[in-house]
């Protein structure tokens, strides 16, 4: 079995969000449409997160993000973690 990795990290786009999300699902072996069940989206709206899409709902993508067991940091600049 290959080692899937999530592309953990700063966001600094839309797009980071998606390739963060798509990772996440892949890695638990979900479909789009199994995820978006699992976290009461529609599928078309994963897929558009997924894809980067700039105007998400911030909601939905909190929504999605704990469906998939992430969490959101917000860290000053220049903090050291």
């Amino acid at each position: 079995m290959r080692n899937k990795k999530i592309p953990f990290g700063s966001i600094f786009s839309s797009e980071d969000i998606g390739n963060v999300v798509r990772a996440k699902r892949k890695i638990d072996s979900l479909t789009q449409a199994e995820a978006a069940a699992l976290c009461g989206v529609g599928t078309r709206f994963l897929g558009e997160l997924e894809r980067g899409k700039p105007t998400a709902q911030i909601g939905k993508v909190f929504r999605i993000l704990n469906g998939l067991g992430l969490e959101l940091q917000i860290i000053a600049k220049g903090v050291k973690r």
